[in-house]
């Protein structure tokens, strides 16, 4: 199917968990025209109340709702992770309806998916985003460094997390750690077998870091096609540390004062063919408000009619331009 640009609209689904409140907030703070969904009836119809917008209650697996609520929407904000769980149904019913797809996911898997589907969406006149959370600032950081260099050749980076881990989060953590320590190596995803900690500079502040699967190694490289790819974390995957994942244990996430009262940051440094090293890192709010910041912004682009149909990761879309809409957010580079 042939995207309908006629289409002005914003679905949410999620929209009543955690972060999904948080994204509808921002989306309703840039009076964008959206709808919210979600599969528990109360919580959903209780968030529309307070937000004035109209919502659906279905289940992720409903395929004749998605095909319902989706006929008069340009784009979906999926914020209901597990990603394992909702990425494949969504997408589908995005591809089905020609409806751009975005989502917040930090799983390797998911992002595996978007890029299997690339001739698909390419057919259904469609972008189609897995990561559009954290990855925004990400990748605006690496292919902002990689122009710096020729040839580039490998990529380092280190995120430094603030504020906590949601329920979400933490369950989909287990998607990641589970498949060890990946890193990409002249152009192939490979297992790290000797993963050794790695000093970060975030401005003023040095930081070591830990090996980690962020993602990357996927999207990044398709933005710069960078073949050599190693991610480091600032703290350990909380589903490393908490051997009972039952979703009824879980805290909901942070509070607002406990977000605003810390930053994020991003610290990367690239190397080019000739050795040349540069360097940069991202002052950036804390996770749970820069995941929404972020996907909004993105949201809005293609709300405006700026994307580029098929598989892409942030940097491919809109390269480090799109940091420009990320509020409260700088990339500053660092002077080796």
């Amino acid at each position: 199917m042939t995207m309908n640009t006629q289409k002005s609209k914003l679905l949410i689904y999620g929209a009543s968990g955690y972060t999904g409140k948080i994204i509808a907030a921002r989306a309703k703070e840039l009076t964008l025209d959206f709808e919210i969904a979600g599969r528990d009836a109360v919580k959903t119809q209780e968030l529309a109340k307070q937000l004035n917008v109209p919502f659906h209650v279905f289940t992720v697996d409903d395929e004749n709702a998605w095909k319902k609520v989706l006929e008069n929407k340009q784009v979906l904000i999926n914020a209901a992770g597990p990603f394992k769980f909702t990425a494949q149904q969504a997408m589908n019913a995005c591809l089905n309806a020609g409806v751009h797809y975005l989502d917040i996911s930090a799983e390797l898997d998911t992002y595996r998916l978007a890029e299997s589907l690339d001739g698909k969406a390419k057919e259904a006149g469609i972008q189609l985003m897995s990561g559009a959370g954290l990855f925004v600032s990400y990748d605006a950081l690496a292919v902002h460094l990689a122009k710096l260099v020729e040839q580039p050749q490998q990529l380092k980076i280190g995120f430094q997390h603030y504020g906590g881990f949601s329920k979400g989060s933490v369950l989909s953590s287990k998607n990641i750690t589970d498949l060890g320590v990946l890193i990409r190596k002249d152009d192939q995803i490979i297992q790290n077998d000797n993963p050794e900690p790695k000093v970060f500079s975030f401005g003023k502040k040095q930081l070591e870091c830990l090996p980690t699967p962020l993602g990357g190694i996927i999207l990044t490289y398709k933005s710069t096609r960078i073949p050599n790819i190693e991610e480091y974390f600032s703290l350990k995957l909380p589903a490393s540390d908490i051997p009972d994942l039952n979703p009824e244990n879980l805290p909901d996430g942070p509070t607002q004062e406990e977000r605003a009262s810390g930053r994020n940051a991003l610290s990367a440094e690239v190397t080019g063919i000739d050795g040349n090293v540069v360097k940069a890192w991202i002052d950036a709010p804390s996770g749970y408000d820069l995941t929404p910041l972020s996907v909004v912004a993105v949201a809005s682009r293609i709300l405006n009619d700026d994307f580029k149909v098929g598989y892409q990761s942030p940097g491919s879309a809109y390269g480090e331009d799109i940091i420009k809409d990320i509020p409260d957010t700088r990339l500053i580079d660092l002077i080796n």
